[in-house]
């Protein structure tokens, strides 16, 4: 008999776990297996060098939605690139570091369209190594390579973030800086640095927080004040460190002062910029627009409690306060932060940064399971699991359209679409900047209407006036200085829009506006919207006909040159 109850036992395979676990088991052991420093750091420069490449190699990508903000960008580089200064020499929402970006492509570019993207493909692999750096003691291995990469992508993939991955187009190109930036802010101040030299990258971190906030600042304000709280609730949250706090000051100061030394130390002439411009936007901003971001954005909310609730069980074993309270505090300002950056930015639905900190999550989980004992790491392999499944469900989508965005871009730079193009630029510094048709698009600002709506602009000013011209135009981008190689006047606003970076009581007075502009060319058909210009016509237009005259016309354009 027991002979045979032996020859009847279960047998090994059946004794095995189920599959799920086991699968869970190996995707679970290679998330927190430790790395090979060498090959990881070599990995993730390889990555990295192909994803700044290809960035270059797309140069100017063929644009298929908002064709005129590709104009916003290279009108305001150009301007820095001969020589002027944002918020000093001319009226603008935005700091110099978006246009001084924008210069250095150009100026590597040789002034073509291109350096756009040259542009990006050097700020993206400065941030790329920045934000490498900065997890190098932080997060866990895997974690350490996917969140520099994401940071590059956030930059250098060519289209609006909401939008699909398939509509290439450099539009709000500023927001993704921005957003990249923030994100250096949320791992510094979420994730403390651990063993060895933690006094040393205590103080490494805090100069670059301070570093990403001033760069934010002078990029864009919105993406400083959200990360002010971060900064406050960081100092509040995790231990106290001297060197830390003074790092901050020290990064910030350090940033600012360089910037403000590019702006000649002009702080009013800064400051009443962004004052003007936050007024002129406060115009339009209601209370209601934060509420119906909630309500149109219904999984944010849950997808950042369940991040949250799920993750706060990982550190269950320390008893301080702060320790309890930091990662539910830090999902909330998360998600206040995406609210608030949703509201006042003219942008999609789209979450950056619960991503990033979802990877803060995971990396938390993989060194709980390198500190745990096997039976523990056993019990609670379901809820590491789950904990992983979730913080996954929220990266690996946006980490997929980033890349596919990239890659759209990159065929269709390589293999243009003359079908989708059937109206090119005639200015031979154009020729690399392509405008496809879409059926989605606003067509007075993409496609072949709007490069019809600059060939017949250049054309009119190449007939009645010379490079000596300095041009304005009424619409919300001045595509004419840099598409005929001249000199851009002094004055004017980047990218003037009525209750948006104007309004009828905070705006530049005349003298200001007009600067010493020659020529003013007015759009018969604007390319903007009307809601951004019907406003700004009727401060403006009266006063070119006081001081400028009509001198010539053509089937898209009013030339008023002056008196």
């Amino acid at each position: 008999m027991s002979s045979t109850a032996t020859k009847e036992a279960p047998s090994e395979p059946e004794r095995r776990p189920p599959i799920l676990r086991r699968i869970f088991q190996v995707l679970l052991d290679w998330f927190v297996a430790s790395r090979d420093p060498f090959k990881l750091r070599s990995t993730f420069l390889v990555l990295l060098a192909v994803i700044c490449g290809v960035t270059a190699f797309i140069g100017a990508v063929p644009t298929l939605i908002f064709g005129h903000d590709d104009f916003f960008i290279l009108e305001n580089g150009w301007r820095v690139l001969l020589g002027q200064r944002p918020q000093i020499d001319f009226w603008s929402s935005w700091g110099p570091v978006t246009f001084l970006v924008v210069a250095l492509g150009l100026k590597l570019a040789k002034a073509s369209p291109n350096g756009i993207g040259y542009g990006n493909a050097i700020f993206g692999l400065l941030i790329g190594l920045w934000a490498y750096r900065l997890g190098r003691n932080r997060l866990a291995p895997v974690v350490r390579v996917l969140f520099p990469l994401y940071a590059v992508l956030l930059i250098c993939a060519p289209y609006p973030l909401g939008e699909s991955p398939k509509a290439s187009s450099h539009a709000m190109l500023y927001n993704r800086y921005g957003y990249a930036l923030v994100v250096l802010v949320l791992v510094e101040c979420f994730q403390a640095a651990r063993e060895p030299k933690r006094e040393l990258e205590d103080c490494l971190g805090g100069i670059s927080t301070g570093a990403a906030a001033a760069l934010a600042l002078f990029l864009k304000a919105n993406f400083f004040l959200v990360s002010l709280p971060l900064i406050g609730a960081s100092l509040i949250l995790r231990r106290p460190a001297r060197k830390r706090v003074l790092g901050i000051l020290l990064g910030f100061g350090l940033f600012a002062f360089l910037i403000l030394a590019y702006l000649r130390f002009d702080l009013p002439a800064v400051i009443h910029s962004l004052r003007t411009a936050a007024s002129a936007r406060a115009q339009a901003f209601s209370p209601q627009v934060p509420i119906w971001v909630v309500e149109a954005n219904p999984g944010l909310f849950f997808l950042v409690v369940a991040i949250g609730v799920t993750g706060s069980f990982l550190d269950r074993g320390k008893r301080t306060w702060r320790d309890e309270l930091q990662l539910p505090l830090f999902a909330a300002l998360v998600y206040l932060i995406e609210i608030a950056l949703l509201s006042t930015n003219r942008q999609g639905p789209v979450w950056p940064i619960l991503p990033v900190f979802s990877l803060l999550v995971a990396s938390r989980m993989a060194y709980r399971r390198t500190e745990s004992s096997p039976a523990i790491l056993e019990s609670r392999l379901p809820y590491h699991a789950t904990l992983l499944l979730l913080c996954g469900l929220v990266f690996v989508p946006q980490f997929i359209s980033e890349t596919a965005g990239l890659a759209v871009g990159a065929v269709r730079k390589a293999h243009p679409s003359q079908a989708k193009s059937p109206v090119r630029f005639t200015e031979p510094r154009l020729s690399s900047l392509i405008l496809y048709d879409s059926p989605g698009a606003l067509k007075s600002s993409n496609g072949s209407v709007y490069t019809t709506y600059v060939n017949d602009g250049t054309a009119l000013l190449r007939r009645y006036c010379d490079s000596s011209d300095r041009v304005l135009t009424m619409d919300t981008t001045n595509p004419f200085p840099y598409s005929l190689g001249w000199q851009p006047p002094r004055g004017g606003i980047a990218s003037p829009a009525f209750n948006y970076t104007i309004s009828a009581k905070f705006r530049p007075s005349f003298d200001a506006f007009f600067g010493d502009a020659t020529v003013v060319m007015m759009p018969k058909r604007p390319a903007g919207n009307p809601q951004y210009n019907d406003g700004f016509y009727a401060i403006y237009f009266p006063a070119i006909l006081e001081r400028f005259q009509l001198a010539a016309q053509s089937n898209w354009w009013d030339l008023y040159k002056r008196k």
